[in-house]
């Protein structure tokens, strides 16, 4: 393989394989909403969120507000690993 090859099987694979979560639940099924259940599990015991009813907030707040993304990505061992982060 070429050098380019090299770097392209490379990208493909670190990024091919991380799914949004909508398309990660499609793909993995039960395993996925395992997954993700554990990461959500896991926000809520180290308090990262605190919840906060829309309504009470204003025009500028919720312009202002930080959305999170999940993704879901298969692990070497076959299982899958949900990861979330601030967008």
């Amino acid at each position: 393989m070429t050098q380019e090859e090299i770097y392209e099987h490379v990208v493909g694979v670190a990024l091919l394989q991380q799914f949004s979560l909508k398309a990660g639940l499609k793909h993995f099924g039960k395993k996925g909403k395992e997954a993700v259940s554990s990461e959500l599990t896991q926000m809520h015991v180290m308090a990262t969120y605190e919840p906060v009813a829309p309504e009470t907030l204003s025009q500028q707040q919720k312009r202002d507000v930080l959305r999170s993304l999940a993704f879901i990505t298969e692990k070497r061992d076959g299982s899958a690993k949900a990861r979330m982060c601030g967008d």
